[in-house]
């Protein structure tokens, strides 16, 4: 089975699969968290940074006014062209599709919760 292209989402040439961005013109594909559940529902966060991080207190990228979430309590990081959520040794863990989980690469759909609060991982 052969696998599928990477298209530019801005010039629609086909990328390379270790481009990060198209070399074309310069079109990013943006990741973004939308929150279902929680004190962001409703709402959507773009994950601009290199590193997202998800805690209760000031300081986090997202701050979570949630009381089943720790201080620093999971982060986001690129790797690779991808997003990879690792819980940052919080109390309660990181769930992912329901499943309690150290790491994972995050792939389009996947239902994470973190406390009381959970989010789909979309990607363009």
């Amino acid at each position: 089975m052969a696998k599928k292209q990477k298209v530019c989402g801005g010039c629609q040439r086909v990328m390379l699969p270790v481009w990060t961005k198209c070399l074309f013109c310069g079109w990013a594909p943006v990741a973004r968290l939308e929150f279902i559940m929680g004190p962001l529902a409703s709402q959507t966060m773009q994950l601009t940074e290199e590193v997202t991080t998800l805690g209760s207190v000031a300081g986090n990228t997202v701050v979570l006014a949630d009381p089943a979430v720790s201080r620093k309590h999971a982060g986001i990081r690129r790797v690779d062209g991808g997003y990879e959520l690792a819980d940052l040794g919080s109390t309660n863990g990181i769930y992912i599709n329901g499943r309690k989980l150290p790491k994972k690469m995050l792939e389009q759909g996947d239902i994470i919760r973190i406390g009381n609060t959970e989010a789909v991982f979309k990607r363009e």
